[in-house]
């Protein structure tokens, strides 16, 4: 009898302890999924912060976008339209806010340009002040879809400040740059000093989008899907050669686009006269054209242009010592 009392006892007492483990181990377990999954989504939260702070196309040119390949040295050259956005006399901005009221203004402006580029699978490079610069690496007619985008969503906000476009089309040197402790991606080229150079021309020309003539030859059927006109030529001083330029203003604000689509073979005729020396019949092309559309930035730089260049020849300069180009870059 006390044989069979002691065993039962035994068993309660070993259940017991078998019980105790068995909690322990189930607390041990839980805490250790708990951890586990805390640290999945602090390794989750950091991959998406990496992901939005790094230029994800540009790291994946460097060996399929492994970790091993991105390396100081390495670097690779890829034919990419490139577009440049900003706002322009920033400065000026910067002086009439605090700080907080300068970062609301910028990321204002940023919140709705970035998802344009990013939903035509542009890779946003650089910020700078309330812009920046981004490459399409697949398709040059995506970045000017995206310029369009911009212009259209900042225009419904109802932002006033002057904001403009550039863009280009040509080779980019992207290469890894920096110290083993602090490195990042870099883009070197002719070609985004151009989309920039564009950028900050634009509002002299009453433009919203300055495209090259190289870029706009990769755009299918552009006459036939976009509305642009010839704005002349713009000499390139390290090439030794000109690059046409073209005003797109398919994003532009209403009563710019009407003008401009209503005066475009008007002042395209003016430019060809112009570029030809024929400088008193390109001038009243351009009246004509101010006379329908008297905010046109472009035609009024033209009649500048014509009024100094007719002042010159009838000071014994010969027109073929006057340059037909619009800018030099």
């Amino acid at each position: 009898m006390w044989a069979i009392i002691i065993v039962l006892a035994l068993s309660t007492v070993g259940l017991w302890i078998w019980a105790v483990v068995l909690l322990r181990q189930k607390r041990g377990l839980s805490k250790a999924l708990r951890e586990s999954e805390e640290k999945r989504k602090e390794a989750d939260s950091r991959e998406r912060i990496y992901g939005a702070m790094l230029p994800v196309r540009l790291c994946a040119l460097f060996q399929d976008g492994k970790p091993e390949g991105i390396h100081i040295g390495a670097e690779k050259s890829v034919r990419a339209a490139v577009l440049s956005v900003n706002i322009h006399e920033f400065d000026t901005i910067v002086r009439q806010q605090d700080a907080a009221g300068i970062f609301r203004f910028v990321n204002r402006i940023l919140s709705l340009s970035v998802p344009c580029v990013l939903y035509q699978e542009g890779e946003i490079d650089k910020f700078v002040n309330a812009g920046f610069l981004a490459f399409f690496l697949n398709s040059p007619e995506r970045a000017l879809k995206a310029a369009v985008s911009v212009c259209e969503a900042l225009n419904e906000a109802g932002i006033k400040e002057e904001y403009a476009i550039g863009l280009s089309y040509g080779d980019v040197k992207v290469g890894v740059a920096g110290h083993e402790r602090r490195f990042g991606i870099m883009t070197v080229s002719d070609t985004t000093g151009l989309a920039d150079f564009l950028q900050e021309l634009a509002p002299k020309y009453r433009a919203r989008i300055l495209i090259t003539g190289s870029f706009r030859e990769q755009i299918p059927d552009f006459e036939k899907n976009y509305n642009g006109r010839y704005l002349g030529n713009l000499y390139l001083k390290a090439a030794g050669e000109t690059e046409e330029i073209y005003d797109v203003y398919d994003g532009d604000e209403a009563a710019d686009k009407n003008g401009k689509r209503k005066t475009r073979l008007l002042f395209e005729k003016g430019v060809v006269l112009f570029q030809r020396g024929k400088y008193y019949d390109a001038r009243l092309h351009f009246i004509e054209v101010l006379k329908a559309n008297r905010m046109d930035g472009a035609a009024k730089e033209y009649l500048y242009l014509c009024d100094q260049y007719l002042q010159a020849v009838s000071e014994g300069e010969t027109q073929k010592s006057l340059s037909g180009d619009l800018e030099v870059y």
